[in-house]
């Protein structure tokens, strides 16, 4: 099956690539005549992040500024073996990437650096009457330029602790508000639309100067964003979402800042300084974020020297409402990143190879804490507020250092190009683990200060040639790892006895194959066509995901599998406890696909075509179903996003359509289905969901002004979307109840303003 897949997916690039290798053959038997195709010719101002990710041989994609009104989901879903998560009760992004979301599967970062919030909300009466909590980063949309994706192994520092790829969301930088030729620059960005959008804005002002030395500047821009968005929306049924569990803690008003400072003394040096914060009152509680880098980049007249320095530090808050957690009050948890990352690049050529050899290191540090105060109370139990303390899944605690070196080696002659990179990676997981109750085993028996340590070589490389400009096949190999996280090893249900301090972290296996086209000139003069398409095979070790457990005699923990299989014999008479326990997939899990991107650019007409075929196979974990607790990652069959549209007016007005498609998909049960011999939670096909349409334009009536607007799901569609939490609440099986489905027609108007 998969060489059949394979041959298909080659076999479809090469005959979109045909016309062009026709172009470029010689009949010397009858004419002796060379047909010499034209290359691709693009002027600089034109090159931009995601040309340069279509032509860069292996699994890479970029996005620029969006200028369509489509959301940050909406985006990262368009591109190729890209998804998200959605919990409408989080607000934030969730990046999956080839059916692997959360801390350390995907290096989510902002400006490169790497984020680790990780969200627990209490929406009321949509979320499994408990919480609901998953790693995501929070980031305003006004302020995004551009996101990079990469799929299968990053290098560098983005490869560390990062399974299945990176995603790095770029914001809003001091050129991105002033012109070339301007000292002083604002720019204003600005949207509203009906059906519960509500109302966003964002105003940045920014200034540069010469200074220091004949080639130095000083650049300096700050921005602030707000957005109005409401509860309530209606579906393409007429149904408002009240009817389905939205209800008034949807509302929300996030605010955001951003401070950005550009210091060059001279040519060979420059730094930048950021801080960003977020801010949200939403499903309950009061969200904090801030972020602050500094980036520093030396490179003199050598090319042995291109020195890179990095020092982020991170913070997050979540303070809940009184009487929000059941009997817990005075209640919030908090999250912090520190990292250091230090880099080289040395580039020289030896007997006639041109080598770019990099080395540097990343250290990182995760932490997490809450604190808790309980008026439970139990007559019978005096020890009642402590052990509800324990005995609870909300923000488990702890830290995760990571050091890391990596080194990677680019060597280059004629057509051919080959990348070796390496990185080392040790893990050092610690926190508290409570003591166990007598009657059940663990190890530690009593309460105990946990230490997990774990390391490991990660090696990848990758051979391409560059055949012919319509033509640029690739091939590479890649091992890659991440440790298990706090919210894993502490996951405290049951206290102390649901934690694994033996749990080890993920190890993946990659291998993709593919090519790259490009090529001009093929039915008009300066036309450009881009295509991308590869195939790709996964197989992840010691997979993490949650399973039920019991006690049996003498203590032994059990699981549901084994008691269903042994006909509960062996369930103790004496305790009874179900323990929700992360633990390692015994057998791999294997996932693969075939993507394709592509491309084609006439000038007053474009097409964009971004496709997916994937196969996941990873297990359920009961604490989803049971407590809202991680991802549902198991992604669409099948799906694709067609981008086409025709430009007016000396191309200034564009007006396009977006086509998405969802194939097949499933959801975790809603009614908290269990397999019969396994005890395992079981998935199940979701209803089938429509081809979504939206239309869009957008006019640059000058440099100064752009209009936008857009119509989203034109036909009012009623559906679901894939990978949306809610999809696996209670009731969402009974045809008595409003189920969640996502928002009707909906429209939206907005424009840019920049002098």
């Amino acid at each position: 099956m998969k060489n059949t897949l394979f041959t298909g997916i080659l076999s479809a690039g090469l005959t979109l690539a045909a016309p062009l290798a026709i172009a470029d053959t010689t009949d010397s038997e009858n004419n002796k005549e060379t047909v010499a195709f034209s290359p691709l010719k693009v002027s600089a101002a034109k090159v931009n992040s995601e040309h340069e990710a279509m032509a860069k041989p292996g699994a890479f994609s970029s996005r620029g500024e969006n200028t369509n009104l489509q959301s940050t989901d909406s985006v990262l879903r368009g591109i190729p073996g890209t998804f998200t998560q959605i919990d409408p009760s989080q607000g934030t992004v969730d990046i999956n990437i080839r059916g692997m979301s959360g801390f350390g599967r995907v290096n989510t970062m902002i400006d490169g650096v790497t984020q680790n919030f990780y969200g627990s909300s209490v929406p009321g009466g949509i979320s499994h009457g408990s919480t609901s909590s998953a790693a995501g980063a929070l980031i305003d949309p006004n302020f995004l330029v551009g996101i990079d994706v990469s799929r299968g192994s990053s290098a560098g520092s983005a490869g560390v602790n990062a399974l299945a790829g990176s995603a790095n969301l770029r914001t809003i930088g001091v050129d991105d508000v002033i012109f070339s030729d301007n000292p002083f620059g604002i720019r204003t960005r600005f949207s509203a639309g009906n059906n519960g959008i509500g109302e966003s804005g964002m105003v940045a002002v920014a200034g540069k100067t010469d200074a220091f030395t004949d080639t130095g500047s000083f650049g300096i821009m700050t921005a602030i964003s707000g957005s109005s968005i409401d509860a309530n929306f209606k579906n393409g049924d007429g149904q408002n979402s009240s009817d389905f569990g939205y209800e008034k803690s949807y509302r929300q008003n996030p605010k955001s800042q951003l401070v950005k400072v550009d210091i060059k003394p001279d040519e060979f040096n420059s730094i930048e300084l950021s801080g960003r914060h977020y801010g949200n009152k939403f499903t309950q509680r009061d969200i904090r974020s801030d972020d602050f880098y500094v980036k520093y980049h030396f490179a003199p007249f050598s090319e042995l020297v291109d020195f890179n320095l990095m020092l982020s530090s991170s913070r997050g808050n979540q303070k809940y409402n009184e009487d929000t957690l059941y009997t817990f009050f005075n209640t919030d948890a908090s999250n912090q990143s520190d990292a250091l990352d230090i880099n080289n690049t040395s580039r020289f050529t030896l007997a006639d190879v041109d080598l770019a050899w990099s080395y540097g290191s990343k250290l990182m540090r995760n932490k997490y804490d809450k604190n808790i105060n309980s008026n439970a109370w139990d007559p019978d139990n005096p020890d009642a507020a402590e052990q509800s303390i324990e005995n609870n899944t909300f923000q488990p605690s702890g830290k995760q250092d990571v050091y890391s070196l990596y080194t990677g080696l680019e060597l280059k002659k004629g057509i051919w190009q080959a990348n070796f990179d390496l990185n080392y990676s040790y893990y050092d997981l610690s926190g508290y683990k409570p003591a166990c109750d007598p009657r059940v085993a663990c190890f530690p028996q009593g309460g105990q200060d946990i230490h997990l340590t774990e390391d490991g070589f990660n090696p990848s490389v990758m051979l391409s040639a560059e055949v012919r400009p319509w033509f640029q096949p690739f091939v590479s190999y890649s091992k890659s790892m991440r440790g298990p996280n706090v919210q894993e090893v502490f996951f405290s249900n049951s206290g102390g006895a649901s934690m694994n301090p033996f749990l080890k972290g993920e190890r993946a296996e990659t291998y993709q194959i593919g090519f790259n086209s490009t090529a001009g000139n093929l039915l008009f003069e300066e036309d450009a066509f881009r295509l991308k398409a590869l195939y790709y095979t996964s197989r992840i070790k010691n997979y993490i995901y949650s399973e039920s457990f019991m006690v049996c005699r003498n203590g032994r923990k059990c699981s549901i599998g084994e008691n269903i299989q042994n006909d509960w014999e062996d369930a103790s008479d004496e305790y009874s406890d179900n323990m929700y326990i992360y633990v390692n997939s015994l057998s791999p899990v294997r996932t693969h696909g075939v993507e394709i991107e592509a491309e084609y650019d006439a000038g007053r007409a474009f097409a964009k075509l971004s496709f997916s075929k994937e196969h996941t196979n990873q297990p359920t974990s009961i604490a989803t179903g049971s407590f809202g607790v991680g991802n549902i990652n198991e992604l669409p069959q099948l799906y694709f996003t067609v981008d086409t549209g025709v430009r007016f007016l000396d191309e200034s007005l564009t007006v396009g359509s977006l086509v998405k498609y969802t194939g097949k998909t499933r959801r975790t049960s809603p009614d908290q289905n269990f397999n019969e011999k396994t005890g395992a939670l079981e998935n199940e096909d979701m209803p089938k969901i429509p081809t979504i349409v939206d239309l869009y334009s957008t006019y640059e009536i000058n440099r100064n002004v752009m209009l936008k607007f857009t119509v989203q799901n034109l036909m009012d569609k009623d559906y679901s979307e894939a990978l949306n939490k809610l999809n696996s609440m209670y009731g969402q099986n009974d045809p008595g109840t409003s189920v969640n489905t996502a928002r009707g027609r909906t429209y939206i108007a907005g424009g840019e303003i920049r002098f």
